[in-house]
């Protein structure tokens, strides 16, 4: 079952709080649904270089707040803040509530799933070695504090003749199973001349006293 459970979709409401807070009724649920995952999948696309590790909306009557977390802030608000205002002209196409942008910057960025994930996938995308960049990311989230780490890589890593394999680092303890462990999971997909390459990473913090199991 470990391999088929999301680890962060098993602890959300124990451990882990929603990535979107907002209530909505009828027709207006389905509507906001769509709208997040479109806020979503540009944001992810639009910020893939600046390191971001999480994304946080938040929803009223009238207004959305959007909260992102990135290693890297300076990218995205850009030079006398023009990035920033490139991403609200976008979002106001998406959305027609009024936005309010937040810009949070993550402390030891290495120690991050989703940042290890596209860190990973981009140096791929570079043609750096498969198991050099999985190897090099997990040392470097072991460094940073975590108490384990486990970075998967699979598809044709070897070119685009080759056969579809996988690769597997661990580091340290990634209790997968254990509700009340501090488990953080994130994937990321590179795409090569040989095809797209799948970047699975779990990172482990410890247990948390007050989870409620």
């Amino acid at each position: 079952m470990s391999k088929k459970i999301n680890p962060n979709a098993m602890r959300i409401g124990v451990t882990k709080p929603w990535k979107s807070l907002w209530y909505a009724e009828n027709g207006r649920y389905a509507d906001a649904v769509v709208e997040d995952d479109k806020i979503r999948t540009y944001l992810t696309k639009s910020l893939r270089t600046s390191g971001l590790d999480e994304l946080l909306i938040e929803r009223s009557i009238k207004a959305v707040k959007i909260v992102i977390r990135v290693s890297r802030p300076g990218v995205v608000i850009g030079r006398k803040g023009v990035g920033l205002s490139q991403i609200r002209e976008d979002l106001k196409k998406i959305t027609k509530s009024e936005i309010d942008l937040q810009i949070e910057e993550v402390k030891k960025p290495e120690g991050r799933a989703n940042i290890i994930a596209e860190a990973v996938a981009m140096q791929v995308e570079r043609r750096v070695s498969a198991r050099r960049a999985i190897n090099v990311a997990a040392d470097k989230a072991i460094e940073a504090g975590v108490l384990g780490v486990k970075v998967q890589i699979g598809g044709t890593v070897h070119g685009p003749n080759s056969i579809g394999t996988s690769f597997l680092t661990t580091r340290g303890a990634v209790p997968t199973q254990t509700i009340r462990a501090d488990v953080e999971y994130a994937k990321a997909v590179a795409h090569t001349r040989g095809g797209t390459i799948g970047i699975k990473v779990w990172v482990y913090r410890g247990e948390i006293e007050n989870a409620n199991t």
